[in-house]
């Protein structure tokens, strides 16, 4: 199982990689049906929960009413780590528990368990999600893609890209995934992002990035996004983590002044961005900045206010109908927190949310 541990202190785990066997249910006597809620405006937090404990959970705050539900509550598994909306469905990955969970976006009961292990039952624990003509692609810690048929449910395929693979983003029928061997901590990260053919489904190339990439996205204009985290800055030689972009058309890779070792966006040609550095360890300093992706320029002035009141940010997201720039906080050893911004920077709100709150969704 692997979890964020950018602002924590990394753990390692021992993984059997193997041939996939996923074992998929239909419905499973210890699940619970959720709280009963009919989602038509507002915004999914998935909380994590505690290392070691099943307590990951969904938070869903509803625009027009106002009222915060929980969704799964002690069900959702341990260390939930992305969650997606595709289609009339949501998709989380449960790392701890190996799990990928489908739920109906219409009222958001449960469709289907999907236990994802391989050929020896062992866990592949998956991680980050991605869509894709009627697919759900999840990096596994295991050091694999899987492919999921949002048709039948079933896991179809799996594809080898290198060890602890982590963020993955799709452009121009390729996935982009980013090779973290995050494992081997603290000393060998690797620095590589996996081409997959989406059409074949095999690896055809791999480039070279900064050390420890994390998420991925692309700008529309032939460009990725990379942040990655280096080592943490913490060890001997320090390598520091950064915001990188690069070229598909000649995959020049260029790095980025607007400060991200973290969780990043990008809305309407701006991205959006916050990281974090020890400075020393384990005092933590935190940037947030902005970036124009087609002028290549960094957007100048305060962009929040009040971000002194964030102990440690784990998550960002802007809601794409009024611009209000929403941050998690970890907040350890309490629960997470959001810090809603409005378009002007101006904090306008505070609310608790579960442990960790890790990913930020508009409905």
């Amino acid at each position: 199982m692997k979890r964020r541990f950018d602002l924590l202190v990394a753990l390692s785990l021992a993984l059997v990689c193997g041939m996939v066997f996923t074992a998929c249910e239909d419905e499973d006597d210890n699940i619970k049906e959720p709280f009963k809620v009919t989602p038509k405006s507002g915004v999914f937090i998935l909380n994590q929960g505690n290392f070691g404990a099943s307590d990951a959970f969904i938070t869903y705050i509803d625009f027009e009413s106002g009222n915060t539900t929980k969704v799964l509550v002690d069900e959702l598994g341990e260390s939930a780590q992305d969650l997606i909306i595709y289609g009339n469905k949501i998709y989380v990955s449960v790392t701890g528990s190996s799990v990928i969970w489908v739920l109906s976006l219409s009222d958001l009961s449960v469709e289907k368990r999907i236990e994802v292990k391989d050929a020896s039952g062992e866990p592949r624990s998956p991680f980050c999600l991605q869509p894709y003509s009627n697919k759900i692609y999840a990096t596994t810690n295991d050091g694999n893609v899987v492919r999921l048929d949002t048709a039948s449910l079933e896991i179809e395929a799996f594809t080898p890209v290198g060890n602890n693979p982590e963020g993955i983003a799709i452009y121009d029928g390729k996935l982009y995934v980013g090779i973290t061997n995050g494992y081997a901590y603290p000393s060998n990260f690797d620095n590589k992002l996996a081409v997959v053919d989406i059409a074949t489904f095999t690896t055809v190339e791999t480039i070279t990035v900064g050390v420890n990439p994390n998420r991925i996205l692309p700008d529309g204009n032939g460009n990725l996004y990379i942040s990655y985290r280096g080592n943490y800055s913490y060890y001997e030689p320090a390598i520091s983590g950064g915001l990188q972009k690069l070229n598909l058309s000649n995959k020049t890779l260029t790095e980025i002044d607007a400060f991200s070792n973290q969780d990043f966006t990008i809305i309407n040609d701006t991205l959006y961005s916050f990281g974090s550095v020890y400075n020393p360890y384990p005092t933590t300093v935190n940037y947030y900045g902005r970036y124009n992706t087609k002028t290549g320029q960094i957007i100048s002035g305060e962009w929040l206010k009040g971000t002194s009141e964030i102990k440690t940010p784990y998550a960002l997201a802007i809601n794409p109908d009024n611009g209000d720039v929403y941050v998690a906080d970890y907040n350890f050893p309490d629960e997470g927190k959001i810090f809603i911004f409005g378009r002007d920077g101006e904090k306008k709100e505070v609310f608790s949310v579960g442990f960790a709150p890790y990913k930020i969704v508009f409905r």
